[in-house]
């Protein structure tokens, strides 16, 4: 459709000069030499034009052909991988949307197993932290007991002392001295 407009716009303006009115010619038209030279020049313009710019001209629209196949190539590859992609997620959104209740139940599982190991986990370290602190209690009520027997012994010693040195005779209070060494040697070994 695009290539008859010029033809019938030539063709046209050609039938409204023709039917434009009559001339009395009175020979043949001659053409002018200068419009003849002119011609040439012209004829001689377009074949260096060709002679010289054909290949590049060429070369140009060639690169230019082989430029838009590569980016189709490139787009067209581009679109395929493009589709294929697209095929891939919806296959997995499918799959995924398949497999959402064993995920939930699977999960779920999961997550009382991990609760339970947990609570299992904070049990077994209370049980331990308690028993660390039972023993530390009974080893500090058993230093304290010591202590307090290593106190007694002393302070049973002065008084006895006191006692035996204020009260009892000489040859008494030797005899009192050893059965006293003997009867705490006896309670402490």
């Amino acid at each position: 459709m695009n290539k008859w407009i010029p033809f019938l716009l030539v063709l046209g303006t050609s039938a409204a000069f023709a039917s434009g009115g009559e001339h009395h010619a009175e020979g043949p038209v001659e053409v002018p030499k200068v419009v003849l030279y002119q011609a040439i020049n012209v004829a001689i313009l377009f074949g260096g034009l060709f002679y010289f710019l054909k290949g590049t001209v060429v070369k140009f629209y060639s690169e230019r052909k082989s430029g838009y196949l590569a980016a189709a190539q490139k787009s067209q590859a581009a679109r395929e991988a493009a589709e294929k992609q697209f095929v891939d997620i919806k296959h997995k959104l499918d799959q995924l949307e398949a497999s959402q209740d064993d995920s939930l139940a699977r999960a779920k599982a999961e997550a009382n197993d991990m609760k339970q190991s947990l609570i299992k986990e904070a049990q077994e370290q209370a049980a331990r932290i308690k028993n660390e602190a039972e023993q530390t209690a009974k080893i500090e009520i058993q230093k304290a007991q010591t202590h307090l027997r290593e106190q007694l012994l002393k302070d049973s010693l002065e008084a006895a002392k006191a006692v035996l040195s204020k009260d009892i005779g000489s040859a008494d209070h030797q005899k009192l001295q050893s059965e006293f060494v003997n009867k705490v040697q006896a309670v402490n070994p």
